[in-house]
């Protein structure tokens, strides 16, 4: 699934991504991380529908719980105890707090790169970096692509082999047997197919010098206004970060500013760049809808 934000300038998505996984990753604000994790969570159901939701309850949410549940139990520090162990270490608020913002912090950084994986293709990630780096910029595509590749011919090798007769499950035995003959295989498909990869990337020029390159993408006005605001929202995030009145402490008490001036204006900020995307989305739906109606 596909929307109007996903549609802009590589350059401006790209950017977007890259502040939002940064903010992510800077702020211990139970606001700011709540911002982050609810419109992370809200684009991954925009884009992958149905398909969001299955992962974040039954992957991202006990991922959440578990970091939670691990920290508490690795963990003692902190002054409000809640309960002592036979061992003599406690469990106390603050490790349990600072858990949870760790565990809400890592989910909410794999929802967002969900969305980066759905919205920033790999002709959209050429487009940035091709010209500047073109080696480097092909490596990463391929490196990134081998994984998935690789496994669905593995996957599609087994299945074959197993309906041809040529793969049993009865025993882990010939579970192993199979397995090494389905790599095998793979591994055949592989060296084969780098060859022809070679091949076709000589057939086509690449590396020449003087070599052209097509894209399908400008940098529209609509792409300006995108940029122009996320950089104004962004330079009130940072002045907000700076300020440290987006700052929590959690060792060895907690310890959150309260509702000053600087947080209230730098959190409504992060909260209109988080749903960029989304208010911008609805904005050319709503846009759609009346030229459509005037029809």
């Amino acid at each position: 699934m596909t929307d109007a934000f996903s549609r802009r300038h590589p350059t401006v998505n790209l950017i977007f991504f890259v502040a939002a996984a940064v903010f992510a990753m800077l702020f211990n604000h139970p606001v700011f991380l709540g911002i982050s994790f609810f419109a992370a969570l809200c684009y991954a159901v925009k884009l992958k529908g149905k398909s969001a939701f299955r992962t974040f309850f039954f992957a991202l949410l006990p991922l959440l719980v578990f970091v939670t549940l691990l920290n508490f139990l690795v963990n003692h520090y902190g002054v409000t105890v809640l309960y002592t162990f036979r061992s003599g270490n406690n469990l106390t608020l603050e490790t349990i707090a600072y858990g949870a913002v760790t565990g809400a912090l890592v989910v909410a950084m794999i929802l967002w790169f969900m969305c980066y994986n759905e919205v920033v293709t790999e002709d959209k990630f050429m487009h940035v970096f091709g010209k500047r780096m073109p080696n480097a910029a092909l490596l990463i595509l391929m490196v990134l692509r081998f994984v998935p590749m690789y496994s669905k011919q593995l996957s599609e090798t087994y299945a074959a082999r197993k309906n041809a007769g040529l793969a049993s499950d009865e025993r882990k035995i010939d579970i192993i047997k199979n397995g090494v003959s389905s790599v095998s295989g793979v591994i055949t498909w592989a060296l084969e197919h780098s060859i022809e990869t070679a091949d076709s990337m000589k057939a086509r020029g690449y590396g020449l010098k003087g070599r052209t390159n097509y894209s399908r993408f400008t940098f529209a006005p609509a792409d300006f206004a995108l940029l122009f605001v996320m950089l104004t929202l962004s330079a009130l995030i940072i002045a907000g970060k700076i300020s440290g009145a987006a700052d929590a402490l959690y060792n060895p008490v907690i310890k959150i500013d309260g509702a000053s001036p600087m947080l209230v204006l730098s959190s409504i900020a992060y909260l209109i760049f988080c749903f960029l995307p989304l208010i911008y989305d609805w904005k050319e739906e709503m846009k759609w809808n009346r030229l459509y109606a005037k029809t």
